[in-house]
């Protein structure tokens, strides 16, 4: 058989696999994203004023190369955009002269196991970068952002475009570590991921999917200009993005501190994915990358239509993680089929998802007669959404902990190898994760959580008891709920969330772990506690403005590669005090950092240290002194302004006290 035809055959089959995973994602849509499916697309074929993503500049790049305009699109285009259907019935008068986009294609959970209706569509938007490039490349991205927004804001879907030059994916160029970018950290390994979940919506195929399976960088390229211009397969249906031969061990450094920022956000997925990773160092030189595994059975036919274990990419991914553990540490492997099973969504004994029949549930049932799970089992994981917030917690700092280890296992395996990450995105991911999983003295720790919603409470319940145990001989706790008097002295109280010395930092610590917010409710048991519920929700209202829930991973470059500084700092004054107190009694001082950090000291002390160092920075922080409006604001304000010869923002008072020193003159 002539290589010609080897191409050809590879290509029907590669073809027939993506269209099966396309009807894979279709039947695990719900009928409010399904259109949307279809939409997306047409939407990049057009720039039109009455269609979402117009951008009125004439030299804006539009148009999907080789787009074909379907039944289904135009169903669904009817289905979204009702009040156009004259204008959708001539359509092909939308359509670009010249097309800018190569291609487009889907990659991420979309189509596998891991699919949910919580998944977001991630897009590549391959363009040649020759092309589409300065003026032209900031138009289409503004383009696709108008249509980010739109699905987001009209419909409640997360679609993310990542316009990407062709020639740059090619040489393993993914840029800094910014957003969903792992930039330096990991390219090779990014590349596998993209090939090993990638869906072909429009235009162009990467020629990688019909070259020869574990071929070598240069049979590659020779593969890829043996096309020729009439004949079949044809060349100006790829787009070449280069070959994988094998992933990179320099990467594996980057590839562990990245996942473990994606795990602040998305724990269950960063789990299987470093769990791979550790996989890959145990043998680097003969680890065939899931991409080539998952390409070679492709090639070889696998009956894609009924084999849905064997051409799932997550799958293959968790059963290669699986059989290595079995042997190297087996103790995780109960972990991983938790994080599994939780990731599909499959919910088998929730009686609105017994009924309906797709591929997903086929092979998580498989798994779990694998598994020998048993009803009790399977319904306790269903309900994972009512646990009490100890299970919770429990589960998460068993992910967390195994995340960590698995990093400091990889580490020590290439220590004093050359690693590929840059310094720069050393700098930007080692400082997120010092912030997030880093303990120091004063720091409002953030709880290594299980799931990224699902915790935030409407009601809690606040006590306090003496106890010589405490610094300040007071026992505060906080308890999910309204609780009974009877209820908070069970020390297996399944409610309980964490005690503190002290009421501030205890609620602050709900606030900024997202477990209360505005909108919550607090309770106080016990008639001779110091404070009110009214004290409470000023706290939350007036003084806690600046100490919002931060992600982490969110945090923009820029501001991780400046200094940490402090961005805002609250003083709060005698928040447990009689009203009648004049005299200042307690303080407790917040600070929030530039690199997401919070803290609260309980001294002044804290304060007065570091005003020199907040008047010599560039930014000055936000100060601001806080005390609950039963108590004589003006008095305990002017006090602190004396002891601290510092100027504030003070809550409730609008006049400034003759005895405040100005901060200016300070710096003189």
């Amino acid at each position: 058989m002539s290589d010609k035809q080897e191409s050809a055959i590879r290509l029907d089959r590669v073809l027939n696999y993506n269209r099966h995973r396309i009807d894979r994602a279709l039947s695990l849509f719900s009928d409010r994203q399904r259109p949307l499916f279809f939409v997306v697309p047409f939407l990049l074929q057009i720039n039109h004023p009455n269609f979402p993503g117009f951008v009125d500049d004439l030299e804006v790049p539009y148009g999907l190369a080789l787009y074909s305009y379907r039944k289904e699109d135009k169903e669904a285009m009817l289905t979204i955009f009702p009040q156009h259907q004259s204008l959708l019935e001539e359509s092909q008068t939308l359509w670009p002269t010249l097309c800018y986009v190569e291609s487009l294609s889907l990659m991420g959970s979309i189509g596998t196991i891991a699919q949910s209706e919580k998944s977001d569509l991630d897009y590549w938007v391959c363009v040649n970068g020759l092309v589409v490039k300065g003026d032209k490349w900031d138009l289409l991205q503004q383009k696709l952002t108008l249509i980010e927004d739109w699905a987001w804001q009209i419909h409640q879907l997360e679609v993310h475009f990542f316009l990407s030059d062709i020639e740059k994916v090619r040489n393993n160029d993914f840029g800094a570590a910014d957003g969903e970018s792992a930039g330096s950290a990991q390219p090779m390994f990014l590349k596998n991921e993209y090939y090993s979940t990638n869906i072909v919506i429009s235009g162009k195929i990467p020629f990688w999917w019909i070259s020869p399976c574990n071929c070598t960088d240069e049979t590659y390229q020779q593969a890829y200009y043996a096309l020729k211009t009439g004949t079949d397969p044809n060349p100006n249906h790829f787009i070449d993005l280069g070959n994988i031969e094998k992933l990179d061990a320099n990467e594996m450094f980057g590839g562990a501190i990245w996942q473990l920022t994606k795990a602040m956000d998305s724990p269950f997925k960063s789990v299987l994915k470093m769990a791979k990773l550790e996989v890959f160092s145990d043998n680097t030189d003969q680890q065939t990358p899931i991409c080539n595994i998952l390409k070679g059975l492709i090639h070889k036919g696998v009956d894609v239509e009924s084999d849905f274990r064997s051409t799932d990419p997550y799958t293959l991914m968790f059963d290669s993680v699986i059989n290595y553990y079995r042997y190297k540490n087996p103790k995780f492997i109960e972990l991983f089929k938790i994080c599994l099973y939780i990731k599909s969504g499959c919910a088998f004994t929730r009686t609105q998802h017994v009924h309906g029949k797709n591929f997903k549930r086929d092979v998580v049932v498989d798994y779990l007669k694998s598994w020998n799970w048993d009803r009790d089992k399977v319904e306790n994981y269903d309900r994972i959404e009512q646990w009490e917030f100890s299970q919770v917690n429990i589960l998460g700092k068993q992910i967390h902990s195994f995340l960590i280890g698995c990093y400091r296992r990889i580490s020590a395996k290439i220590q004093g190898k050359e690693q590929l990450v840059s310094d720069q995105d050393m700098t930007v991911i080692g400082r997120k994760i010092s912030s997030f999983y880093g303990t120091k003295k004063g720091k409002i720790q953030y709880l290594k959580r299980a799931f990224e919603t699902g915790l935030l409470q409407d009601e809690l319940t606040i006590t306090m008891e003496l106890n010589l145990k405490f610094d300040t001989k007071q026992r505060w706790c906080a308890f999910r709920g309204r609780q009974h008097y009877q209820d908070t002295k069970n020390d297996n109280n399944p409610c309980f969330l964490k005690d503190s010395s002290d009421p501030v930092g205890l609620i602050l610590w709900c606030i900024f772990n997202r477990i209360a917010d505005f909108d919550s409710t607090f309770h106080l048991l016990q008639n001779h506690l110091p404070i009110s519920e009214l004290d409470i929700k000023e706290l939350m209202e007036d003084a806690f403005i600046d100490c919002q829930p931060i992600r982490i991973s969110e945090l923009p470059a820029e501001q991780l590669l400046g200094t940490n500084q402090v961005s805002h700092c609250l003083l709060v004054v005698n928040f447990s005090s009689q009203a009648s107190v004049m005299d200042i009694e307690t303080v407790r001082v917040i600070y929030l950092t530039t690199w997401g950090e919070l803290y609260s000291f309980g001294n002044i002390k804290a304060f007065k240290k570091n005003i020199t160092a907040f008047l010599a920075q560039a930014q000055r922080p936000h100060c601001r002194l806080f005390t609950p409006s039963r108590n004589n604001r003006k008095v305990l304000y002017q006090l602190i302004e004396e002891q601290t010869a510092f100027t504030f923002d003070k809550v409730g008072v609008e006049d400034k006290p003759v005895a405040a020193h100005d901060n200016d003159a300070e710096i003189s």
